[in-house]
């Protein structure tokens, strides 16, 4: 059964001030279903291997998804992350095209799909939203773990420029 629908300047999770922002990372991708795998590639060149990447990189691919799914990026339009570190949490937000009605979580265990939300809720300490029918963005601050996970490296930038760059140039011939 559905839950009811997040306000849409609704913010949930452990009230708290952000620590300053540290390493920052944005690339924009098409609309389509095939650039979720593209989206993780792109994670798993910016972050260094552990369980707190496998969270940042489940919790992007969601919400792409869902920008795909649910909004008019997935319709011939585009959806843009960001990732940002800021000390013990890594932020991953996601701006889509948006669409006439907002997220919903749906809590439906037998369900064979819609628990999306529900797995981000779990593993971000805090997530917001902000917009309408004419864009959105949705995050999430996931925690990360230096200790075990190590720190992230702003090197990394050069690889993702190089990346984006790459999938640029693939995608505009000439």
């Amino acid at each position: 059964m559905p839950a009811n629908s997040p306000s849409p300047d609704q913010v949930t999770g452990t009230p708290g001030a952000r620590p300053s922002p540290g390493p920052r990372w944005q690339q924009a991708f098409a609309g389509d279903a095939g650039q979720i795998g593209v989206l993780r590639q792109w994670l798993a060149s910016l972050l260094p291997p552990c369980p707190a990447r496998d969270d940042v990189t489940y919790v992007a691919s969601e919400l792409g998804t869902n920008a795909v799914r649910h909004t008019a990026s997935g319709q011939g339009g585009s959806f843009e992350v960001e990732v940002t570190c800021h000390g013990p949490l890594v932020r991953v937000a996601v701006a889509d095209g948006g669409a006439p009605g907002g997220p919903r979580l749906i809590d439906d265990p037998p369900g064979e799909s819609g628990r999306g939300l529900l797995v981000v809720r779990s593993l971000a300490v805090r997530t917001g939203q902000r917009g309408d029918h004419c864009g959105r963005l949705i995050w999430a601050d996931i925690p990360w773990d230096t200790a075990v996970a190590g720190p992230v490296s702003p090197d990394s930038r050069e690889a993702a420029i190089g990346g984006g760059l790459a999938s640029l140039a693939s995608r505009f011939s000439g």
